[in-house]
């Protein structure tokens, strides 16, 4: 038999799985693409093809629809094979894979549901109560109701829901599910994300009722450090779909029509800069279950169906970690004040179990940090009263959390009155749910603890929107923080469709002449510094490709495209006869420790120089996409920019960019050095970081860069120094001065640990202690510290490459990745007179392994291939 048409029962298809990350029953994808993993008891196993069913049932008896054998050593991605599903359609996919040890079996089917694909589909209304509409100052929250009967058990029951604010519903007094902040912060007026959800559970024959909560969010609430109101709207509204099949085989469909009812409770405020304000005494009790009486409620008014619906793919915001705190001993006959530091850094907020006489009152306030008095250090938080405040209805011990809103924390003030007794408080951490993809640790404690700062940035900024900190009234989607640490965002969590649907927002909110905004969604109006800014503006051309070399993801590239040809297409129209990008305002290398504290855009390195340099790369980026995609003549239009760019920015600073960190790093990364000077300005930026004292001297561009463009240039043992430099500025600083997060600024806690309060206070108290834009170091810690890094977009033999770079008195290093193949890892020991190092590679793929290289000539440019299994590699101590 021809090992084609065995069965390798020792590989096997694993985690088979559709690429929509919402965790939601069904998919907005009418043709979702589809991956899988492979398991093998035996090592050097390659996937050579695949072939995938789809069928109407279970059993694959009802049509079926086949792909044959496709010819493919993917497992991620693959086109669906069938017809393009319609909305509400279920299907079953299976697939089995054609490997080097034969044909695996099928997979276990999996189910997938269409959920509403039409515009047409949507017979339901948004509604909002009658004295909501029009309403542009801050309030109570808005309540709406809706009983209904059911004549008997309900056997599947679908709710599509969104809102023009943010939801919180309930059915039958039980929520539809962990998501909170939905639905999540888009360019609203022109796409508007829902979900939908399974809620057979939560129904019952007989008497029923759907519940909700509506709060302002991003839509009507304050926003911005200028507390901008209203930017999307001035009514918030509630859209919500029911549709329920029972055992008697009618169909009951409950939409958000005028039948609704509407009202307002003990939700007196909720702004996500500053708190919620819960009244239990004013909320109507039971108004969530049936048999309320709400005939004392308004009527609704139903709105126009808004813009741009789309199905949300991405993971919702949830509750990700949570851990309980100690409380002191209380007084019953007394008020408190508790003063709590929950140990990390986060986003989030407390969960209290408390009880107490009507009218008693709770107020949790939270900060970063303390003040020198030991008091909450609230002056960053700028307009933001990041404080919530509860009123207690007397009716024994109660559960209560903030609604609508999120705080940036580590340390949290409750003021309680008198008899008041709080029993338990827990933390709860808040994010986008992204499933964790990498780790990595070492010898070193202090990196160790660095990398987890990384981690905690990322998790406490990644919600909804990549914002730049969690805490002050700002939380924008800042383009050029996260298109520097896109890398490390996808080592670090499974960022793919969390980021994809950023990208979508900032297409969106691109000028037709195609300049792009500096945050999205753009806030920033048509302020000419809010566009068209070098380093930010390309986001829109960098971050796609980054996607594909992490994911292979050729439709973020494809769908981005017209955005990112626009961009380069309008930077190129800014070039002087020189060549180059000068003269107009840019942010250049951001918060340059040198620059001036109020005037943090005006950084060592010529703004013009780094514009001009991310042109160059962001180029030659499109050129990559444009080939990828097929189009041969943008790919060589586009490449010869880069080439043109290059050659100018060297020709007018290749003097003036020796004498700055930031504009070596910039030389050396973006190819603006000439192959023959790669050496001689590698030396120079090594020469230096060496007269900074090895202390940082980057800022927001440069930062991201430096470690990589040293290692590039055989200057290993200085990128280690800088990389474990103690001193301010520097990594390993912030983390001997306590930091659990990264910071925005290396010095905002001084080296004899007081606050950089008056100093600061000139540039509007820009101070956060969460921000992750200098965690993009971490990617470096993957790639060089450990020696692992994966790139998509290369031959699948050099995909993952295998490369260590053994140095600053490191014993051992570690790290893995779950890659789209499976869990790779390496782990390297120093022994003896050299390392040993342990590699384990996934069934389906292969790896390229280079030797260490310790002189500061550049790496050795021998290398091995492995297969997949488990590899231990022995290597001697270059001389």
């Amino acid at each position: 038999m021809e090992p084609s048409e065995q069965s390798a029962k020792a590989v096997r298809i694993v985690e088979a799985r559709i690429d929509d990350d919402s965790g939601l029953i069904a998919t907005g994808h009418a043709a979702p693409r589809l991956s899988w993993k492979l398991a093998a008891d035996v090592d050097g196993v390659l996937q050579t093809g695949y072939e995938i069913e789809v069928a109407a049932d279970p059993a694959f008896t009802c049509d079926v629809v086949r792909s044959g054998l496709v010819e493919e050593t993917r497992p991620y991605l693959a086109p669906w094979p069938a017809p393009s599903l319609n909305s509400r359609e279920v299907r079953w996919w299976r697939v089995r894979a054609r490997t080097s040890q034969g044909w695996t079996d099928w997979c276990e089917e999996r189910r997938v549901e269409a959920t509403l694909l039409s515009r047409d589909d949507w017979t339901a209304r948004p509604i909002s109560p009658l004295s909501n509409v029009g309403r542009r100052e801050a309030g109570p929250v808005p309540l709406v109701r809706r009983h209904f009967h059911l004549d008997s058990a309900p056997t599947q029951a679908r709710l599509y829901v969104t809102a023009l604010g943010l939801h919180d519903v309930q059915i039958n007094g039980r929520s539809i599910g962990p998501d909170l902040f939905d639905p999540g912060w888009t360019v609203y007026s022109k796409r508007l994300l829902f979900a939908a959800y399974d809620v057979t559970a939560l129904l019952q024959p007989g008497a029923n009722v759907i519940s909700a909560a509506v709060g302002d969010g991003w839509f009507r609430g304050d926003l911005t450090e200028f507390l901008f109101r209203n930017i999307y709207g001035d009514t918030t509204a509630l859209l919500a779909q029911l549709e329920i099949e029972l055992a008697n085989g009618s169909r009951v469909r409950v939409d958000t029509d005028e039948d609704w009812r509407g009202g307002y409770g003990g939700l007196r405020a909720a702004e996500i800069y500053h708190g919620s304000s819960l009244d239990l005494t004013q909320e109507p009790q039971g108004w969530r279950m049936p048999g309320f009486d709400d005939s004392g409620w308004e009527a609704v008014a139903a709105l126009d169906l808004p813009p741009g619906l789309e199905a949300r793919d991405m993971p919702g915001v949830r509750v990700v970690a949570s851990w309980p705190l100690q409380l002191p001993e209380q007084d019953e006959g007394f008020g408190a004040v508790i003063r709590l530091d929950t140990g990390q850094n986060l986003s989030g907020h407390l969960a209290i179990r408390a009880r107490g006489p009507r009218g008693g009152t709770i107020t949790v306030r939270h900060a970063e940090l303390l003040d020198d008095a030991g008091a909450l250090y609230v002056a960053p938080l700028r307009h933001a009263r990041a404080a919530d405040d509860y009123v207690l209805d007397g009716l024994g011990v109660i559960e209560l959390r903030p609604c609508f809103t999120w705080h940036g924390f580590r340390h949290a003030e409750i003021t309680t009155s008198t008899g008041v007794v709080i029993e338990s408080v827990t933390v709860e951490a808040v994010a986008s749910d992204l499933r964790p993809t990498g780790r990595f640790a070492c010898s070193d404690p202090a990196l160790n603890r660095l990398f987890d700062n990384v981690v905690w940035s990322q998790r406490s900024n990644f919600l909804s929107i990549p914002t730049d900190c969690p805490q002050r009234d700002e939380r924008l989607g800042w383009s050029g923080d996260i298109q520097v640490f896109t890398p490390t965002a996808c080592l670090n969590a499974d960022s793919r469709t969390f980021l994809r649907s950023w990208l979508a927002d900032l297409a969106l909110e691109q000028r037709e002449d195609g300049a792009v905004p500096v945050a999205a969604p753009n806030l920033l109006g048509r302020d000419a510094r809010a566009w068209g800014v070098g380093g930010w503006g390309d986001a829109t051309a960098v971050m796609p490709w980054d996607l594909y070399c992490a994911y292979g993801d050729v439709g973020a590239v494809a769908r981005q495209y017209p955005s990112m040809t626009a961009w380069i297409d309008w930077c190129a129209e800014r070039l002087n006869p020189e060549g180059v990008w000068s003269g107009d305002f840019q942010l250049g290398d951001w918060l340059d420790p040198d620059a001036p504290v109020d005037k943090p855009h005006l950084s060592k390195t010529d703004s013009g120089l780094a514009a001009t340099a991310y042109l160059a790369h962001s180029a030659g980026r499109v050129a990559d996409a444009a080939a990828l995609l097929g189009r041969d003549l943008d790919a060589v239009r586009y490449r010869d920019l880069q080439t043109r760019t290059r050659v100018a920015a060297w020709g007018r600073w290749s003097d003036e960019a020796q004498t700055t960190p930031t504009g070596c790093a910039l030389a050396l990364a973006f190819g603006l050095t000439p192959e023959d000077q790669r050496m001689a300005v590698g030396q120079r930026l090594a020469d230096l970081v060496a007269a900074n004292g090895w202390r940082i001297g980057t800022g927001f561009l440069g930062t991201p860069l430096i470690l990589s463009a040293l290692q590039a240039a055989g200057q290993v043992d200085t990128a280690y120094r800088l990389l474990l430099n103690r001193d301010c500025p520097g990594w390993l600083y912030t983390v001997d001065q306590g930091a659990t997060t990264m910071w925005e600024r290396w010095d905002a806690i001084r080296p004899d640990g007081s606050l950089n309060i008056g100093e600061l206070s000139t540039g509007s108290a820009m101070v956060s202690f969460n921000h992750y834009a200098y965690g993009a170091v971490a990617a470096w810690l993957y790639s060089a510290v450990a020696g692992l890094s994966l790139d998509l977009s290369q031959p699948q033999d050099s995909q993952i490459l295998i490369a260590p770079e053994p140095g600053g008195g490191l014993a051992h290093a570690y790290a893995e990745l779950d890659t789209p193949y499976g869990l790779v890892s390496v782990h390297w020991r120093e022994v003896g007179d050299g390392w040993t190092c342990d590699v384990e590679i996934p069934a389906g793929a292969q790896a390229r392994y280079t030797p260490f290289s310790r002189s500061n000539h550049g790496r050795d440019d021998r290398h091995l291939h492995l297969g997949s299994g488990r590899h231990c590699l022995k290597i001697k101590r270059p001389v």
